[in-house]
């Protein structure tokens, strides 16, 4: 149970701005592991502080302004950190055509200017689609995709190396993963409670990450962090946009 709870609480420190208050957190391959599949309770930890948000907001000011506001504030609930992801992978795959290091290039702590203009029409493009689908008001869709979008890494993410030191590759290095992947099918089953089409958006969600960090496998010969901060925020984007298609 204790490894758990650190597990729990380092996804919540790594991937999100929430303070934890916790000393001698101990973290082993173990917590690594239980991390990705908790990875999808600290998005629905997000999704609903955005949405109780938003539900405040809207008694005091334009329904629209409101859902705007809490667009941003979604992304900035996560540090940003997979926006930035975006404009370093950008910055990779335009240098490589001129022969350089990708890798080196998206570790350069200033960004280029084709990497900058991707991020800025990005950040537009999600936060108008969390704006739209927040203002009509389809709480579960907006919940499901920050929880499915997460969910994918616990299914997907043997299929990819990453360098031995990563966490991502401790958390596959003991076992024990697949017993991991029946206990998140919870999340799903959660979905079909709150959500409707919930079966396509999995399978949906599934094959857009997949598809997007095998691109960038196959373009760049390695994934990291990066590559995984870029695909989870465009499965998102393709998520949200289709989902709210389809409900109306």
């Amino acid at each position: 149970m204790k490894q758990i709870l650190n597990a729990f609480y380092f996804a919540l420190s790594y991937f999100s701005i929430i303070p934890v208050f916790v000393k001698n957190m101990e973290i082993n391959n173990d917590t690594y592991k239980y991390t990705l599949a908790l990875f999808p309770l600290v998005g629905a930890i997000l999704a609903s502080m955005v949405i109780g948000l938003n539900l405040f907001l809207i008694e005091f000011f334009n329904p629209i302004y409101a859902s705007f506001v809490c667009a941003v504030v979604y992304l900035a609930l996560y540090g940003f950190i997979h926006t930035e992801a975006i404009i370093d992978v950008v910055d990779g795959w335009f240098a490589a055509y001129s022969g350089k290091d990708a890798y080196k290039i998206m570790k350069e702590s200033t960004i280029g200017a084709i990497g900058a203009l991707y991020g800025f029409s990005f950040v537009l493009l999600k936060v108008g689609i969390i704006t739209y689908v927040l203002y009509e008001k389809q709480y579960a869709l907006f919940l499901i995709v920050c929880v499915f979008s997460r969910l994918n890494l616990i299914y997907l993410l043997e299929y990819f190396k990453f360098s031995k030191d990563s966490f991502l590759s401790l958390a596959f290095a003991n076992g024990g993963v697949f017993s991991l992947k029946i206990l998140s099918l919870i999340y799903l089953i959660f979905a079909f409670f709150i959500g409707f089409n919930v079966l396509i958006l999995f399978i949906l969600s599934l094959l857009s990450f997949y598809f997007i960090l095998k691109v960038l496998d196959k373009k760049f010969g390695f994934v990291n962090g990066d590559c995984l901060g870029f695909t989870l925020e465009h499965t998102e984007l393709v998520l949200l946009n289709i989902g709210l298609m389809i409900i109306l």
